[in-house]
């Protein structure tokens, strides 16, 4: 919402009041921004930096003169590659010389999981007046968690005009970040954006101007101290693990309050968390294994759900998506990226059953949960065996199904069509590729039926979803590839019933022309012998038939006094074991 409690964009068809064109000194515009009050712009880093003088213009607002502007120290966040080679940074707040009116001010939005379709605001080359883009959003890129965009259009590449344009997410109406970079060189395809709770990461004074709900819950966020508590390691590296998107989606543990697991289960939260992770905190942390230490940006939520009733979890739930009208858990499913959420002390929840209901009905849907009990007992084993270990041994025995039905069904039935009809010259590799799916899939099955219990376990998952993966892709090669054959022995089929019916017409029309019946036999027989004979080839077998057809019809080549005859049927002798003909009716 702006100040004056306006979406951030009404329409589409015009320019918002809140966009800001920054220019060089010499007139040349360098970048977009996004007035958060009236005497702050937010950008990129690389559009304005310290020792400079910019001028900014509110291009969307007729009748307001360009103000000067310049960028503090303190302030500006260049862009840095970091140890891994990934951007972050790249940001910064322009000081208006005067302040604009404050009715054209907009916001920031925190938005979970950003998701669906978007459009930003800029500048492209001869274009002063800006226009907007559409976009989607790809997916989180490096540590310092930078979304991709990929344009609707190729047109649509955001140029380096629109470099600190505000991101406007059409779900919500909201601001929910600014265009840092574009790809380069030819065939580029993505540019890039810094989510708010980033930019609140490097600029953590922009929160004054910051809306939506913070992803951590106070009571789970822990300080840079190691001395807070001890580090247990082989937990943290599991915690580590799952924030990696490792193993089984849902982990049930326990973590009984102000324990050294307490203090582990807070530090991972934060870290993994895009706005709390910051150049202190993992200073803080610097010695500790590099295993037990999450991605930024790893979850959506990490929420203290003591006390708490199912209902009002789902509302947290909604608020951090930006679901705002129908907040039903089915909605969940349909977003585009899955839901990460940690929740602590579901076993002091006010409806602990309830609750487990509707986290059994998310996980259903996809979601990866971090669920945390404080006390062992019941409930955490139930949540345990009904979250965890039932679906996960349903999963290796859907698996082994559909092994069995690779191996048993499908890859049988497609060798019963291989002996019937061959496959075409651009289908040939598909066909040799199932067969070979096959034979590996007989492998796997074996290796399956005789893995070992540790190999099942819910931190080895992701050997069931390659499992999975593969079985999947040569099922759909062998179904792709059976239809392939079966739809050339259905055309085998159509071509024996046409030169079936056209041989006694075609008789009674050559005898009345006395010679070409020995003609139109030795055509037909022809026709006929390739059809029967197995595996049928289908292009010269529907060669001979379109001449068997044409002679019959006068209209074939071969009937023109200058067009040569048809040739000869070949015979070949058929070797022991080799092709077999089918007896004519």
């Amino acid at each position: 919402m702006t100040r004056t409690g306006e979406r951030a964009v009404k329409s589409w068809l015009r320019t918002p009041s809140w966009i800001a064109r920054i220019e060089a000194p010499d007139g040349q515009v360098v970048g977009a921004g996004v007035l958060l009050a009236p005497d702050r712009v937010l950008t990129a880093g690389h559009v304005a930096g310290p020792g400079r003088r910019y001028t900014v213009r509110l291009v969307g607002v007729p009748g307001l003169d360009a103000v000067p502007a310049t960028v503090r120290e303190d302030e500006h966040v260049p862009q840095r590659a970091d140890a891994f080679g990934d951007r972050s940074g790249d940001l910064a707040l322009l000081r208006l010389a005067a302040p604009l009116p404050a009715a054209h001010t907009t916001r920031l939005y925190r938005l979970a999981a950003p998701h669906g379709p978007v459009s930003m605001y800029g500048f492209p080359a001869g274009d002063d007046g800006g226009r907007w883009h559409g976009a989607t959003l790809v997916a989180a890129r490096g540590r310092d968690s930078q979304v991709q965009l990929r344009p609707l259009t190729p047109g649509e590449l955001a140029a380096p005009g629109f470099s600190g344009g505000g991101v406007v997410d059409h779900a919500t109406d909201q601001v929910i970040g600014i265009v840092l970079s574009v790809d380069e060189g030819p065939g580029s395809a993505f540019s890039y954006m810094s989510p708010t709770e980033t930019i609140l990461r490097h600029l953590p004074q922009v929160a004054a101007w910051t809306d939506g709900a913070e992803a951590v819950d106070p009571r789970l966020r822990s300080g840079a101290s190691a001395a807070a508590g001890a580090l247990d390691v082989p937990f943290a590296t599991e915690l580590a693990s799952w924030f990696r998107g490792e193993g089984w989606p849902v982990l049930v543990t326990v973590a009984p309050a102000r324990s050294d697991r307490a203090w582990t289960l807070n530090r991972a939260v934060t870290l993994a968390d895009r706005e709390l992770r910051t150049d202190r905190n993992t200073s803080g942390f610097s010695h500790d294994p590099p295993e037990t230490v999450p991605p930024a940006g790893a979850h959506d939520l990490a929420l203290d759900v003591k006390g708490l009733t199912a209902g009002q979890v789902m509302d947290r739930i909604a608020a951090r998506l930006g679901i705002r009208d129908d907040i039903r858990p089915e909605r969940l499913g349909a977003l585009r990226v899955p839901l990460a959420a940690v929740l602590v002390g579901v076993d002091q929840a006010a409806e602990p059953d309830a609750l487990l209901g509707l986290l059994d009905r998310l996980a259903r849907q996809g979601a990866r949960l971090l669920l945390v009990f404080r006390r062992r007992g019941e409930r955490a084993d139930q949540a345990a065996e009904s979250l965890v270990h039932h679906p996960l041994h349903d999963r290796w025995s859907r698996l082994h199904a559909e092994l069995d039905r690779i191996v048993d069904e499908l890859g049988p039935g497609l060798d019963r069509l291989r002996d019937r009809v061959l496959p075409g010259p651009g289908t040939r590799q598909l066909v040799e590729q199932a067969e070979a799916g096959v034979r590996r899939t007989r492998m796997l099955r074996a290796w399956v039926a005789h893995t070992p219990e540790r190999e099942r376990e819910p931190g080895r998952a992701d050997l069931l979803f390659t499992f999975e993966d593969a079985a999947d892709r040569r099922r759909q090669r062998l179904e792709q590839a059976i239809g392939v054959l079966d739809a050339r022995l259905r055309r085998r089929e159509e071509l024996l019933g046409r030169v079936s019916a056209e041989w006694p017409l075609c008789r009674r029309r050559a005898a009345a022309h006395g010679d070409q019946v020995m003609e139109a036999y030795r055509l037909y027989e022809h026709a006929l012998s390739l059809l029967r004979h197995t595996p049928c080839d289908i292009e010269p077998a529907e060669a001979a038939v379109e001449r068997f057809i044409g002679f019959c019809s006068a209209s074939a080549p071969s009937t023109s006094p200058s067009a040569p005859s048809a040739p000869p049927a070949p015979t070949q002798p058929t070797a022991p074991g080799a092709s077999r003909k089918e007896s004519a009716p």
